[in-house]
């Protein structure tokens, strides 16, 4: 995030160049989350689907539930999708793709990818609001959830009890890293204007 010459960028700058990501970048999404990502081209839309990827990884791991709503959601979405399955008459075609909002899948990953995974969407949230604020769109909604996330994660995060160095590790990135852009977005917010519009 460019948002402040002197201030916020010196930050990011700092962060980006840590040694969290120095070594060579490793995907800690499958197809189906990234194809998820695309899919949601505004940043309104795509940062709460990063949020949901980092949630999910937060739920397979036991350190969060699922709220009232997501379940309610979920139900929904898959009634829908029974709905669509039984008009297309094609078992074939929707059978073999589990619901995307299911964490089972979330099997493939060891504990410590996925707290990486935990990781990348703070990474991906973060360049997408830098890149959307060079290109002077509106961030601020974006960057106040950022700050939510951060504050509503980061406690569980910390209750994971690692089992092993990699594990010891990748918990320790991601508390560094959530704490870096959780100092970078303060001051961020201290940069981007308060917008006038009421959210949606």
């Amino acid at each position: 995030m460019h948002l402040a010459k002197a201030s916020f960028t010196a930050v990011l700058v700092a962060v980006l160049a840590s040694s969290l990501f120095a070594a060579a970048r490793q995907e800690y999404f499958t197809e189906d989350e990234i194809d998820l990502i695309r899919d949601a081209q505004e940043l309104n839309a795509r940062v709460p689907a990063y949020f949901k990827l980092a949630e999910r990884r937060l739920i397979f791991l036991g350190l969060m539930e699922k709220s009232a709503e997501q379940i309610a959601k979920e139900r929904k979405e898959m009634e829908k999708r029974a709905k669509e399955q039984a008009k297309s008459n094609d078992t074939r075609a929707t059978s073999n793709k589990a619901p995307v909002d299911e964490t089972a899948y979330l099997d493939t990953f060891t504990p410590a990818e996925l707290i990486r995974g935990y990781i990348q969407v703070l990474q991906e949230v973060t360049n997408n609001i830098d890149d959307s604020y060079e290109r002077k769109l509106d961030v601020r909604d974006s960057l106040e959830d950022l700050q939510k996330f951060i504050r509503d994660t980061l406690p569980l995060l910390q209750k994971f009890k690692p089992k092993s160095d990699s594990e010891r590790a990748a918990l320790q990135d991601a508390v560094d890293k959530a704490l870096e852009t959780e100092t970078s977005t303060k001051e961020a917010l201290k940069v981007v204007p308060k917008t006038e519009k009421r959210r949606k």
